[in-house]
């Protein structure tokens, strides 16, 4: 008999239960698919996924998904199950499918079991109560492994989505030949400071940059924080053989800066985007 995963630790009560659960659930199973198709059919998130399958496609999905239960409970080979709950936690975690929507499925399965379970529970309240322990078991299993695949994915969809805003908000655009600017747009802080010199020699070595415009009209605050970041920026630059004009300070950010002691980049500096342009075209010989 294949070895039962290490992290799955399921004791004789558990096994004996879930075996139960499964002698009882398995004559029913289509039944049950059936409801649950049709309540799900219901439901906002997932009626596009449910019309978006055959029927043929749905018996084919529900018959893999028998099989690979059974192989667990049954066979003890619980592999293939756990896996494919994990695959289905990341595809739909992609697909947007929010967490809460998984619990609409819980209940509306409980539900059909426990109607169910109310004859025998009649017939046979020792053996209603195993098959409940054996479901509650089944449940807690398959979600746990399903929650830990969607988290995941989760977390990997926001550190893309993170990364795609900072590189957007720290565009390096070429204006002509070697000639680069930089809009600024926001607070800059350490993080972004940080993405921004990234971004800027990225850019200097791919198109061999030798004029850099940074234009801080979008920034509210320009404190000594900004200042030693556009220092680092500056320095790095210089050091990779291009010059740096700065622009968009205004007359309350110079009072600011002055006001701090804020040590200040050794670059030139002018009020506006196009006389930085016009004075960076005339260091590198455009004009």
């Amino acid at each position: 008999m294949p070895a039962i995963p290490t992290r799955l630790r399921l004791t004789p009560e558990d096994k004996a239960a879930l075996t139960e659960y499964w002698r009882f659930f398995e004559p029913i199973a289509d039944e049950i698919n059936a409801e649950l198709r049709d309540s799900l059919l219901q439901l906002p998130e997932w009626a596009p996924i449910i019309k978006g399958m055959t029927e043929e496609q749905l018996a084919v999905q529900n018959k893999a998904s028998l099989d690979r239960q059974r192989q667990a409970i049954v066979d003890g080979n619980w592999a293939p199950y756990l896996e494919d709950t994990r695959v289905q936690g990341t595809q739909y975690a992609r697909a947007g499918v929010s967490f809460v929507a998984w619990y609409d499925i819980i209940a509306i399965y409980r539900e059909a079991i426990r109607r169910r379970l109310a004859a025998l529970g009649h017939k046979d309240p020792a053996r209603a109560a195993m098959v409940s322990d054996g479901m509650g078991r089944w449940i807690d299993i398959a979600m746990s492994h399903l929650g830990e695949a969607y988290l995941d994915a989760k977390e990997r969809i926001i550190t893309q989505q993170q990364e795609a805003i900072r590189e957007l908000s720290v565009p390096v655009l070429q204006v002509r030949d070697r000639l680069l600017i930089l809009p600024l747009v926001g607070i800059v802080d350490s993080v972004r400071a940080r993405q921004l010199i990234e971004n800027l020699l990225a850019a200097i070595r791919d198109h061999r940059a030798k004029g850099i415009v940074i234009d801080l009209t979008g920034v509210p605050i320009v404190d000594t924080a900004v200042a030693n970041h556009l220092l680092q920026a500056t320095d790095a630059a210089r050091l990779m053989g291009a010059d740096v004009v700065i622009t968009g300070i205004s007359s309350a950010m110079a009072q600011t800066l002055t006001g701090l002691g804020a040590q200040l980049p050794q670059a030139q500096t002018v009020v506006d985007l196009q006389e930085g342009l016009e004075v960076i075209e005339r260091m590198l010989g455009y004009r």
